[in-house]
């Protein structure tokens, strides 16, 4: 349900972007680049971590966006029904549960991390880059899970199939038009 009068018919969380594309445009130039940019992280896994974030978050509209996206990235659709179960999602490496145990504790308290949870993760075979990679997924959708929240907004099957099949081909930035 929209919590604003404007955002009555927005249909998923482009319509806010479109809203006010000036504001929005750098946000999806920042998210095109962390989520598809050189990483040692594969779009696929970015895109798990931005779920068990969102799942975290309690946002369903973001977790059924992140899974209808890595379904059209063809992951298979088993993975993609056990991102609403924690860490323990099929059909995923080892070092990818340990950094979505790390991204929950950044989601959940994020002033308790420290040196010790970043050389828990270098003693595990994790890269800085890695790392560093994961915090900007962790920290990028918290803020989008928040800011899908305060619209109020829903989203439905059919959006969450065509924005996921855009997201895998055309990426974040396309969820506005490079003209505005």
């Amino acid at each position: 349900m929209a919590n604003f009068s404007y955002s009555r018919n927005f249909k998923g969380v482009a319509d806010v972007f479109l809203h006010s594309p000036r504001l929005y445009k750098p946000l999806l130039d920042f998210t095109e680049k962390v989520m598809l940019g050189e990483s040692e992280l594969t779009k696929a896994e970015r895109e798990i971590i931005a779920a068990h974030v969102s799942r975290i978050n309690g946002c369903h509209f973001c977790v059924q966006a992140h899974r209808a996206t890595l379904i059209a990235m063809g992951v298979d659709q088993a993975t993609a029904v056990t991102l609403e179960m924690g860490p323990d999602i099929k059909g995923i490496s080892n070092q990818l549960k340990i950094l979505l145990v790390f991204a929950e504790k950044l989601t959940r308290t994020p002033a308790q991390i420290n040196i010790a949870d970043i050389d828990a993760l270098k003693a595990q075979g994790i890269a800085e880059q890695m790392i560093e990679d994961t915090i900007n997924v962790v920290s990028l959708f918290n803020y989008v899970n928040r800011l899908v929240d305060a619209f109020g907004v829903t989203g439905s099957p059919d959006y969450f199939k065509v924005v996921g099949e855009s997201l895998a081909k055309n990426g974040y930035a396309s969820l506005i038009p490079s003209a505005a």
